[in-house]
């Protein structure tokens, strides 16, 4: 039990930890230096604080939920060790990464051949078709193996 107690508190400490920091990058990447070298990283260090203000809040929300229903922790423990679904999400996750890594090798061979001709907003999009792909392969594996499986 008292395993269980230093997990949840590991957790909640977790949370406000990333939730503090979130905040904290979040303002630094508001403020506008007036130094040319902190310019280009601003909106960076933003996101990645608005990134972790998110995960951390998220973290504190199941924290709090799952004290008012120990069950439902109970519950959600059992669930993340089955078997079963640890394997469709192993194999979802591995079909993904095919995927991504595939369809980067074959953008850096385009780049590679075209060189110079490529515009920055074209290789963004190319980027962003790659992530929001690895994403969906991912998501309709889980689907496709829950159903089969």
């Amino acid at each position: 039990m008292s395993n269980q107690k230093s997990n949840q508190n590991s957790d909640l400490i977790k949370g406000a930890v990333m939730l503090g920091i979130g905040i904290l990058l979040f303002i630094i990447g508001s403020i506008n230096f007036y130094a040319a070298a902190w310019r280009p990283y601003l909106h960076l260090i933003e996101g990645i604080g608005l990134f972790l203000a998110v995960v951390g809040g998220w973290n504190l929300f199941q924290y709090f939920r799952y004290k008012k229903n120990p069950d439902a922790l109970h519950k959600a423990r059992i669930e993340s060790m089955d078997e079963r679904k640890l394997w469709i999400q192993y194999r979802s996750g591995n079909n993904a990464f095919k995927i991504g890594i595939t369809l980067t090798y074959l953008f850096l061979l385009m780049v590679g051949a075209t060189e110079n001709s490529l515009s920055t907003d074209l290789i963004w999009w190319i980027l962003a078709g790659i992530v929001v792909t690895t994403g969906a392969v991912y998501v309709i594996s889980l689907v496709r193996y829950e159903h089969i499986y």
